[in-house]
């Protein structure tokens, strides 16, 4: 199984092209040097519609024909599987060849050779009635849309595919139009550019575009549905550069109570009560619960021990740098996170 990727902030990006643009090398003692005077790039940035769903996937391996459905964590089965995904995939095979075919076909022109393929990744946010419905996508019949494409060759290494081109190529191939399959590309996009020099020019123009897809998500309203999106996915795919990814989500779906959607830098929070308050939105709880309902079908007891950890981890992945920016001691602050994490969850479970 290969996950999909971690989805950072814009502050991560920022902080990543940065390092890389201003590191010349190491010193005696192998300590990293940089130089901030040195040029940084301009780069410019796809959105595609952020959907809120459950992340689904589908590998396929070639050499032996085989298909195996996941969730952001694990491989599914009909009797282990994530809000019926998995049973979906078996009575669509035929498009799911379809898919695949595509993409090996994307990859060839791309130079890769069929026989070094080890395995075919398709990744989408599976949505819908029953799995989200408080936004405008979670009215309507549970489809799949597809945002991801990985080639992993036996080498071992790996090559993401242009999803627009994977979605011409599968249309080609005669996608039935019933499948309840859609590509995000398919649907309005957007483009930034970001002067790493000064990224905060960005800021204005990445919340406005992020506050109008919260308001109305143009993804269910192609569908003939209405409500509120999440946010936005942006992807640059530079020649020198390489891929950069990050996520903007309105506020009533981000993780962290910030004073701004979109930052440069990590938030700068004075004490461990404000940090806490901060980070454990109900956006993030319940984000947590319900991976746990989709893994379990019931939430219980047994189950706290999973959730704070799901907390913890989801808090640390993306609040790690606000953590030290803010001078506070990870072991109390994770603590007291743990503890109003489990305040949160206990009366909840007793109204399931």
């Amino acid at each position: 199984m290969r996950k999909f990727p971690s989805i950072h902030q814009f502050r991560h990006v920022v902080e990543s092209v940065t390092s890389r643009a201003t590191y010349c090398g190491t010193n005696a003692a192998g300590e990293a040097l940089y130089d901030a005077s040195r040029l940084k790039p301009t780069l410019t940035f796809k959105g595609t519609v952020k959907l809120h769903g459950t992340n689904a996937g589908v590998e396929f391996r070639p050499e032996t024909g085989e298909f195996f459905a996941q969730s952001r964590e694990n491989v599914l089965s009909v009797k282990e599987d994530n809000y019926g995904f998995c049973a979906w995939t078996l009575t669509v095979r035929p498009m799911l060849k379809s898919v695949f075919s595509a993409m090996q076909a994307v990859a060839c022109c791309g130079g890769i050779l069929p026989s070094d393929i080890a395995s075919l990744h398709a990744y989408g946010e599976w949505c819908g009635q029953g799995i989200n419905g408080k936004t405008g996508i979670g009215q309507l019949s549970n489809r799949w849309v597809l945002f991801g494409f990985l080639v992993t060759l036996t080498s071992g290494d790996e090559h993401w595919l242009s999803a627009s081109e994977v979605s011409v190529q599968t249309r080609a191939n005669g996608l039935p139009a019933d499948s309840n399959v859609f590509f995000i590309t398919d649907f309005p996009q957007w483009e930034v550019t970001v002067d790493f020099n000064h990224p905060e020019l960005a800021l204005d123009l990445l919340e406005d575009m992020t506050l109008a897809i919260e308001k109305e998500c143009p993804v269910a309203l192609a569908m003939g549905a209405e409500g509120i999106g999440e946010g936005l996915v942006w992807t640059c795919e530079d020649a020198q550069w390489g891929r950069y990814v990050f996520k903007t989500k309105g506020a009533r779906h981000k993780g962290t109570r910030n004073k701004r959607l979109v930052d440069v830098a990590p938030e700068v929070i004075a004490g461990q009560k404000a940090f806490v308050d901060a980070v454990l939105t109900d956006s993030r709880l319940e984000q947590g619960f319900e991976l746990l309902r989709a893994r379990h079908g019931k939430v219980t007891e047994d189950h706290i021990g999973d959730f704070l950890k799901w907390v913890g981890l989801d808090v640390l992945k993306e609040e790690q740098d606000t953590l030290e920016a803010s001078g506070l001691d990870r072991k109390q602050v994770m603590g007291q996170v743990n503890r109003s994490a489990k305040a949160w969850l206990v009366p909840r479970l007793a109204r399931v």
